[in-house]
């Protein structure tokens, strides 16, 4: 039996081959379901540990980042009124949810981001009515004239 080596260079095999090479070797039982049972549990177990690592990370750098972020975002001198207040309400949101659940952190949205996310799933509803060959009129049309533009127009044309 071949010695494998110690960094083998990487195959870069289409969906397809990959399929085609695995069905081979379970075939010719050099590999059996369970090693590939197994090597798919590992990659779950990888993905997790990689996202507890990057969880960890991001609440080690925390406050630095955001920090960074916002300077980034307003530029130099004060931030702005309205971007501390959609901060602040955000971060409020956040803390809501976490202490009560959904339903009540919904209840301390703005009106203005509540009308912002009605707007949204009002676009939303209307676009996944419309064929996939139309969508993309409609999303300029949102992202020239606005999203109630867009709605209006994907209304008349779905009264048609």
């Amino acid at each position: 039996m071949a010695r494998p080596r110690k960094n083998p260079e990487p195959l870069e095999l289409s969906h397809g081959q990959s399929h085609y090479v695995l069905s081979r070797l379970i075939g010719d039982r050099r590999v059996s379901s369970a090693d590939v049972k197994r090597y798919v549990s590992e990659m779950h177990r990888e993905i997790q540990s990689l996202e507890q690592r990057l969880q960890s990370l991001r609440s080690a750098a925390g406050s630095a980042i955001s920090a960074v972020a916002q300077k980034i975002k307003r530029g130099p001198g004060r931030p702005r009124k309205s971007q501390t207040v959609a901060a602040e309400s955000a971060e409020s949101v956040k803390t809501v949810r976490r202490r009560r659940g959904r339903k009540k952190a919904s209840a301390a949205l703005t009106a203005e981001q509540r009308a912002s996310r009605e707007l949204q799933g009002r676009y939303l509803g209307l676009i996944r009515q419309i064929p996939a060959s139309r969508r993309a009129q409609y999303s300029r049309v949102a992202k020239e004239r606005g999203r109630e533009a867009a709605i209006k127009d994907m209304q008349s044309h779905l009264n048609k």
